[in-house]
């Protein structure tokens, strides 16, 4: 509150805080916080010694339910061991955690997955800063365990090959120094190169964001020369980051024949990296991005327009973004058909029935996400191209087919004017893998219907 001149003091913000109603100050490694300054400022009386005894209660409260003022004895939690806590049932989840999250944005002539049984007999060089430090694998927040339970990239991929070098290139992700001759080392006689690049919570965190887009540093020398050095072998890039990178000439090299994002896999990363590329049972890559990828900064509003309009991927349209929201490749195909309204005609307080059949036309089991967009024909208010109102995700076996319901709520049609409104006109539904008239697209098809909305607006309050 001082930093944004609300108030002028510590002093001053304790009082308006606390008769605000706040009880809890979060200011981890200030030795003089904010409420510090209540024993003053209830001197001055400007609280009450009844309004702190207000505010404490029920933060004692919740300790109290939480079992904190117990003997040790008595909370269970104590006697949990690691037999426990890294149990058998703990690191599958992790592993599938994991595996769910990949996105697959490139597999250029579906060079993935490679066979296992190719590259048990294979060397696979595995470089880059996030090779093989554990720590470099939990986004910012995370506990990181043990190193023993942690599987890097070159630990996983050491279980499906018989031999694995690896080099870091660079200390961390900053990468600003960057030593060529052990990356090299460790490509020269490769038959696959796993290149690992990525920000890590050093780069981005809490109060820790980048002013660009690019790969930190050297980790572009460090891609181009890998790829260089490959000189034809098999190249996959693996991108350990938050938010979106430039990865543009990645994405455009030949020679780069498939881009993984990650993000921050954690403790199974190794594993989940391992099996993904093998195409093992359950590894098909289903991620989708959280986020729109921008081709570059001249697409990213400025941060001092706090207006919606032109963010996300709500208002993309007159440029192509690199890789746009909900985007994710497999190394199965899916086709749609068979979209069914339950009417063409629903009233202002209406729900719509909503159906689809999709189909597994490729030769690999697959898990697909169906995403539903929703289009305003017409409003009172600016409203965006289109909004995601639904979403499934489910596995498909090869020639199989799954119908998929969805219920559109009125909910979803309303506006913001002041308040939610529904409002009457035409609507219109795309349902498929990805979003409708994109230009980075999935080889799948996506379907449209319009519905037409009846009756008076009103608030969505009164239906």
């Amino acid at each position: 509150m001082v930093g944004h001149r609300y108030t002028q003091s510590f002093l001053e913000t304790a009082i308006v805080a606390v008769n605000a109603g706040c009880n809890l100050e979060l200011s981890y490694g200030m030795k003089n916080n904010v409420y510090m300054h209540i024993a003053e400022a209830l001197s001055k009386g400007n609280i009450s010694l009844e309004m702190i005894r207000d505010r404490v209660r029920p933060l004692f409260l919740t300790r109290l339910r939480l079992g904190e003022f117990d003997p040790p004895a008595m909370n269970p939690y104590n006697a949990l061991g690691a037999e426990v806590i890294q149990s058998k049932a703990h690191h599958s989840l992790a592993l599938k955690a994991a595996l769910q999250s990949f996105v697959l944005l490139k597999n250029r002539n579906e060079m993935l997955p490679f066979k296992a049984e190719d590259l048990l007999h294979k060397t696979i060089a595995v470089v880059g800063p996030f090779a093989d430090k554990a720590n470099l694998l939990f986004g910012d927040y995370a506990p990181v365990p043990d190193p023993q339970y942690i599987y890097t990239p070159r630990r996983g991929l050491a279980a499906i090959s018989a031999n694995v070098t690896s080099a870091l290139g660079c200390e961390n992700p900053r990468c600003l120094q960057y030593d060529p001759n052990d990356v090299k080392a460790a490509i020269e006689g490769a038959d696959v190169v796993i290149v690992c690049l990525g920000t890590g919570a050093d780069l981005e965190s809490e109060s820790n964001d980048r002013k660009n887009l690019s790969l930190p540093t050297h980790q572009m020398d460090l891609l181009q020369s890998s790829v260089a050095w490959a000189a034809g072998r098999p190249v996959v890039l693996l991108l350990f980051n938050a938010g979106p990178l430039d990865i543009s000439w990645a994405k455009d090299e030949d020679a780069v024949g498939a881009i993984v994002a990650c993000f921050f896999p954690a403790e199974s990363t190794g594993l989940a990296v391992a099996k993904m590329l093998v195409g093992a049972e359950g590894a098909n890559p289903a991620g989708r991005l959280p986020a729109t990828w921008p081709a570059g900064m001249h697409q990213v509003p400025p941060i001092e327009n706090y207006t919606m309009i032109g963010r996300t991927y709500r208002y993309y349209g007159k440029e192509t973004p690199l890789y746009p929201f909900g985007f994710g490749l497999s190394y199965t195909t899916f086709q749609y058909r068979d979209l069914v309204v339950g009417a063409d005609q629903v009233p202002i307080c209406g729900n719509l029935s909503i159906s689809v059949v999709v189909k597994n036309v490729g030769s690999r089991d697959g898990e697909e996400v169906v995403q539903l967009y929703l289009r305003w024909g017409q409003a009172s208010v600016p409203m965006p191209h289109w909004q995601l109102v639904g979403f499934r995700r489910l596995p498909i076996r090869p020639g199989q087919a799954a119908k998929v319901a969805f219920v559109l709520p009125f909910s979803q049609r309303a506006v913001w004017a002041g308040q939610w409104w529904l409002e009457p006109g035409t609507f219109t539904i795309f349902v498929g893998g990805q979003q409708p008239f994109q230009e980075v697209r999935l080889p799948s098809n996506v379907l449209q219907a319009d519905f037409h909305v009846f009756g008076n607006s009103r608030s969505a309050s009164q239906c």
